[in-house]
């Protein structure tokens, strides 16, 4: 665990050379590599303690829904979700940069244990805090029928 954590701090804490723009390209990579390998203390550990997350979901027949989570429920939910194989893949990637303060809007897809369960589009909201990027607000939208083709 403590491993995990180090290797996320040193992709957050990117070379002297890097841009402000590698900078947060190799947080959000941290971020979806912890979360991916099924890691939610590392993934935590990118974010600030006051993270806003929004979900926007398109249930197949239904009205869109709109929630939000605590910080402490995202995580929760990954500490509690059974055993299974989590593969959020960003399809590409556009960053818009103001000082210590940036936006990467990221369209994905979802598989869990090989299944695709739905796609959208993610939105990180990064600020640098204490010379280190942390993530300040996470939106996605999650639409099953939104999916290329497998």
């Amino acid at each position: 665990m403590k491993s995990a954590l180090l290797a996320a701090a040193l992709l957050v804490t990117a070379p002297a050379m890097a841009g402000p723009k590698e900078e947060v390209l190799a947080a959000t990579d941290a971020f979806m590599a912890a979360l991916n390998s099924n890691n939610p203390d590392a993934a935590e550990a990118l974010t600030h303690p006051s993270l806003t997350i929004q979900i926007l979901s398109f249930p197949p027949g239904k009205p869109s829904a709109f929630r939000t989570l605590t910080r402490q429920q995202l995580f929760d939910n990954f500490r509690n979700a059974p055993p299974r194989k989590f593969d959020e893949r960003i399809v590409r990637r556009d960053v818009r940069l103001a000082r210590d303060f940036a936006q990467v809007w990221a369209p994905y897809t979802l598989d869990i244990d090989g299944k695709r369960i739905h796609c959208g589009v993610d939105s990180f909201g990064w600020s640098k805090v204490d010379g280190k990027w942390l993530l300040t607000s996470f939106a996605w939208t999650a639409d099953p029928n939104g999916c290329p083709p497998k």
